[in-house]
């Protein structure tokens, strides 16, 4: 080989070592390219300034046994649930308690709890802890009054058995807060009691409290490793919106739940790190008295749902946040459980189709007479009908004018009223109303929670109060309430998805509320210097930091960007590597070759 070959080879052999390293580290790099960086690579550093969303000056109290009462989204930082359910999905995540199986045919549910935890004043957590928790809620409230009795099969299992089957109980127990037996046990009215130094499992403790700002450190002695990775989290009240929203623009705060009516005037085109993301909550619904006639007969339901034009009412009424609500009054997240006949019929009734609508009247005996006005089968006008709203919900007052626009076109006649909150919510439990714009569904990780705020065992008369089937529907002889109460009797998913459609079937067939849009889940974040936020495309967790247990899934992705440890990067490492390798190669060569050359002289 001449010294030209032996050059240009040595150095297409150079060049290939190099490309390949090259390549191997630049597939590796893009690997972890649009990952958060690992925990054990964020130092536990930086603050986070957070509002719940304009609220009431906050109360200083602390007590896990109120947890939804202010300040309710940050007692889940200290206080912590067994296990933590994603009630948009039904997503189950192991928290203190690892895991959970059910045995006698879903009359015992058995959690093994973690170990190596610890309350924040150092008393260890076991199963004692918790059969304490459930006992006093059970004395104290009458929540668990289907389970029989709640027992430690040692120091870290714990055994429910229930009365009845009842599989859904699991959303309410895993989400229960935890508290220290030794701490509590002493407490004769443990619900009532005034708790200004909290004890919690949770990844921060009290640190200040002001009615203004509260202040809260990460809990050294936390047992999830490398975690919380924020040091310092500040809980900031505003008590109006305006002030709220300058707080955002001038970046005082950085994770907040508002309304804000022009959000991409008001905040994202001012800071490009400005986001939101509107997730879509409950249903807001139009509620019918389903004891007065016509509203009491289902197809009349079914013809005002498809006169109510529910797009307009998203883009005029609600900034186009809130999007149309389906038909089948479930959640949009949970629509999956749906068949693809349901889920048809549930966009179908849900469709502006004023002349369906009529049609659907007509079939039944129905007329439009010459002055516009919708009559009865018997002749008679159909009277106006009184539909309210509440004072000072501005959005919902264009959305009622919307829909008495609508019904206007097929000959109802709409008399708008806007009472104030407690009257409203007075007049829909008593039954005084005609038509109501409200939420009534319930919320939980599965359709049967939602239609568990719309039913009950009985139908209330109008003049006597209820919390449940407010719309006073009659589902006698449907098999509602059958495939209902078998629910919570299966563990079976395929076997629950049956019931579910099943009772989707009949909501579509009975429409006993009138579906509109989906509340909006107000979320808005500024992530300049705080990042790891959920969003449309990373929709890992719930995102509103007023709602307790949600909100720490939230915390513990959150990292300061200064927090993050320099490395060295992968890429160049690889390439370093690579040339150093070609180097030797090439010097490995020249050596081998110089020395056939030495013995060819000899």
């Amino acid at each position: 080989m001449n010294n030209k070959k032996l050059v240009s080879f040595l150095v297409v052999i150079t060049v290939v070592i190099m490309v390949g390293t090259s390549l191997y580290g630049g597939l590796q790099n893009t690997r972890g390219a649009n990952n958060t960086p690992s925990s054990s690579s964020i130092a536990q550093q930086g603050t986070i300034y957070i509002s719940p969303g304009p609220t009431p000056a906050f109360v200083d109290n602390f007590n896990p046994f109120n947890v939804w009462s202010p300040p309710a989204g940050i007692m889940s930082l200290i206080y912590e649930p067994l296990l933590q359910i994603n009630t948009y999905n039904g997503t189950v995540i192991p928290w203190l308690a690892t895991n959970y199986t059910w045995h006698n045919n879903n009359t015992q549910l058995v959690l093994n709890l973690r170990h190596n935890v610890t309350f924040s004043n150092g008393m260890a957590f076991n199963s004692s802890d918790v059969v304490y928790m459930f006992n006093e809620q059970k004395t104290l409230y009458g929540y668990w009054s289907n389970i029989g009795n709640i027992s430690a099969a040692g120091q870290y299992t714990v055994d429910f058995n229930f009365t009845k089957e009842n599989t859904q109980c699991l959303f309410y127990i895993g989400g229960t807060f935890m508290v220290p037996k030794q701490l509590w046990q002493g407490v004769k009215s443990p619900n009532t009691q005034i708790v200004k130094n909290p004890v919690g499992t949770g990844p921060y403790v009290l640190s200040s409290f002001s009615g203004q700002k509260i202040v809260l450190t990460a809990n050294p002695h936390y047992w999830q490793p490398n975690e919380p990775h924020i040091k310092n989290v500040v809980y900031v009240d505003y008590t109006s919106g305006s002030a709220l929203t300058t707080a955002l623009e001038q970046g005082k705060v950085q994770w907040t739940s508002a309304f804000e009516p022009n959000i991409t005037t008001l905040l994202t085109s001012k800071n490009p790190n400005a986001h939101y993301w509107f997730p879509p909550g409950q249903p807001v619904s139009m509620i019918t008295n389903d004891h007065i006639y016509p509203m009491n007969q289902s197809y009349f339901r079914q013809a005002l749902s498809l006169s109510i034009n529910r797009t307009k009412i998203c883009k005029v009424g609600e900034y186009g946040y809130e999007r149309p609500a389906n038909a089948a009054n479930i959640l949009q997240q949970q629509l999956s459980y749906l068949n693809s006949t349901n889920k048809a019929e549930a966009a179908s009734l849900a469709a502006y189709n004023p002349a369906k609508a009529l049609s659907l009247l007509k079939n039944h005996g129905f007329t439009i007479g010459r002055n516009g006005r919708l009559y009865e089968p018997n002749g008679t006008e159909v009277p106006t009908i009184n539909l309210m709203s509440v004072a000072g919900y501005t959005d919902w007052d264009t959305d009622i004018s919307i829909i008495a626009s609508d019904l206007a076109k097929i000959g109802i006649n709409v008399h708008i009223s806007t009472p104030t909150l407690s009257q409203v919510q007075s007049d829909v439990a008593s039954g005084n109303f005609q038509m109501a714009l409200v939420t009534v569904t319930g919320i939980g990780p599965n359709p049967w929670y939602d239609y568990q705020g719309l039913v009950g065992n009985s139908t209330t008369a109008s003049g006597n109060s209820t919390g449940v089937n407010e719309e006073r529907w009659n589902y006698t002889g449907t098999n509602f309430m059958t495939y209902f109460n078998q629910f919570p009797k299966t563990s079976s998913p395929s076997g629950q998805r049956a019931l579910i459609n099943n009772m989707t079937s009949v909501m579509l067939n009975q429409m006993p509320v009138i579906p509109l849009v989906y509340s909006a889940d107000w979320y808005e974040y500024i992530n300049t210097t705080i990042q790891g936020f959920p969003n449309q495309n990373n929709p890992y967790g719930i995102p509103m930091p007023w709602y307790p247990g949600p909100m720490e899934i939230v915390m513990l992705h959150l990292y300061s960007t200064a927090g993050i440890k320099k490395a060295t990067n992968p890429y160049l490492s690889y390439e370093i590597a690579g040339g150093i390798i070609a180097v030797l190669v090439a010097l490995s060569l020249l050596t081998v070759y110089n020395r056939k050359r030495r013995r060819e002289k000899d």
